[in-house]
């Protein structure tokens, strides 16, 4: 949606359509090879018939690419799961409230301490129910803090029980194929992946912290396609 919305601004100023000389698929990675090519953090686990890469918590990963070339625009796409029981916008609690947060940043250098610069798309995801006096609402597929129904833009959802068969915590899982655009120069390419979650009651009968169990993600099939135009 991003890069339509970039064509149409490039249409407006030049009065024509611009000319694409380039459309490249530069980075494709499946995981069913167990390739942790150009990525920083992680590791991998089957899930929904399928290798991804997760499951993460209050964590993420990067994926460092260098030799692009020129381009303007890079094009990223990826399912991403969500599992357990995120809450979206608000958790619910009555002090200190936080939302379930997710992001992906792009930072145009390698040197992130030299051109600190980025573009992020923060969002929040919710796996709860809706009812008419409570509704955990998420923000995408718009921008956190907009509020959307839980599971709002989804492709599946409901997806297997939970991620620790024997925890109380979690619950099925929900996907989401993504797809984002983001202005970017330069010969490489950083993208983070990751996630801000607030679990304060996520502790066993024990005292042992449950939050993998009760909300994580994994994420499958990224493809970042790199646009230039004339």
């Amino acid at each position: 949606m991003r890069i339509k919305i970039l064509i149409i601004i490039l249409f407006i100023n030049s009065c024509s359509y611009p000319e694409i000389i380039r459309d490249e698929l530069f980075y494709d990675n499946d995981f069913e090879t167990n390739s942790l090519l150009n990525i920083d953090g992680g590791g991998f686990k089957k899930f929904n018939n399928s290798t991804v890469l997760g499951d993460f918590n209050n964590d993420g990963f990067t994926i460092h690419l260098d030799n692009v070339g020129d381009h303007e625009y890079i094009f990223v796409s990826f399912d991403l799961y969500i599992h357990g029981t995120w809450d979206g916008n608000f958790n619910g609690f009555s002090d200190n409230d936080k939302a379930d947060k997710w992001s992906i940043e792009l930072k145009p250098d390698m040197d992130l301490y030299k051109n600190p610069s980025s573009e992020i798309f923060t969002t929040t995801f919710s796996n709860s129910s809706c009812w008419p006096n409570y509704c955990l609402r998420q923000s995408y597929p718009q921008e956190y803090p907009a509020e959307n129904n839980p599971k709002k833009g989804s492709f599946i959802t409901d997806i297997g029980d939970k991620l620790c068969s024997e925890s109380f915590f979690g619950g099925p899982s929900t996907l989401y194929k993504i797809e984002k655009g983001f202005q970017s120069r330069g010969d490489a390419i950083v993208l983070r992946f990751y996630d801000e979650l607030y679990q304060p009651n996520a502790i066993d009968k024990y005292g042992n912290p449950q939050e993998k169990c009760d909300e994580s993600w994994s994420i499958d099939n990224i493809k970042i396609r790199v646009i230039s135009y004339k």
